[in-house]
């Protein structure tokens, strides 16, 4: 953790500096970022080109200005791993826009554009490896193999294996071979019975409903005040669940949400 705390910073220092520099004087380094801009915004997607201003002062302004978030964010330990991963695709444009070494004929500004290209491919390997640092705890790769396996292992044993897994099977079989011809035995038995009592079956039935319609007829009015009653009750009830469950959902939502930042930061 102390190693961090001092590595942050030193790796984030040129980037504030930079920025505020750029921010404070963009026209001075508006004639040298002219070229750059053309080059980003040509090598860029259209969708992502347009987001480049065509105005090299106000280029160098956007590019100071992330670049002095993204290093006070990575120096201060805020979204690290976002910070560094910002700060390190910044770097991508201008070093391949604004250092190409190998177009260079003079000797000397090759040599030039050669040390101020490895400088930046120097800190971008830096910001990566801050990018990807997750401080000892486990990256989300990672966890989500464990979780698959852990998966796999509880379901494997749910399952029967061996031997005791095969007999299991066969008693199933069996026991639904069984059933089967049971079923085939007796449904003709059951057939003729119906046939034999059907006329018995209608009169009761008809018996019964009479009875039941006559004593819906005569409760009726306590049953549907009955029925008012509950069901005021009831959605009482139910209202009240619903909030503690919003709540209990808007507590997880939150939980879930600091986890999520702190597993990305």
């Amino acid at each position: 953790m102390l190693i961090r705390r001092l590595a942050r910073p030193m790796l984030a220092s040129i980037f504030i500096a930079g920025g505020i520099k750029s921010l404070r004087n963009p026209d001075v380094a508006a004639p040298l970022a002219a070229p750059v801009v053309d080059k980003t915004r040509a090598l860029l997607p259209e969708p992502v080109a347009s987001f480049v201003p065509r105005d090299p002062a106000a280029a160098v302004r956007l590019n100071g200005g992330v670049h002095v978030v993204g290093g006070l964010m990575l120096a201060t330990g805020r979204f690290p791993r976002v910070s560094s991963f910002v700060l390190a695709a910044s770097l991508v444009p201008t070093t391949l826009a604004g250092h190409p070494f190998w177009q260079e004929q003079d000797k000397a500004k090759r040599a030039q554009q050669q040390t101020q290209f490895f400088k930046n491919l120097s800190l971008m390997g830096g910001l990566i490896i801050a990018a990807v640092d997750t401080e000892g705890r486990p990256g989300v790769a990672w966890r989500s193999k464990k979780a698959a396996a852990a998966a796999g292992s509880a379901v494997a044993g749910a399952l029967p294996s061996g031997s005791d897994g095969s007999d299991t099977v066969e008693s199933l079989k069996s026991t639904v071979g069984h059933l089967a011809e049971a079923a085939k035995e007796h449904s003709a038995h059951l057939a003729e019975a119906a046939k034999e009592h059907a006329p018995e079956f209608a009169d009761a039935v008809k018996t019964q409903a009479a009875s039941v319609a006559e004593i819906a007829k005569e409760h009726g009015p306590g049953i549907v005040e009955a029925v008012k009653t509950q069901g005021a009750d009831l959605g009482r009830r139910a209202q009240k669940r619903a909030a503690k469950a919003s709540k209990q959902a808007s507590k997880q939502a939150a939980k879930a949400q600091k986890q999520a930042r702190k597993q990305f930061a």
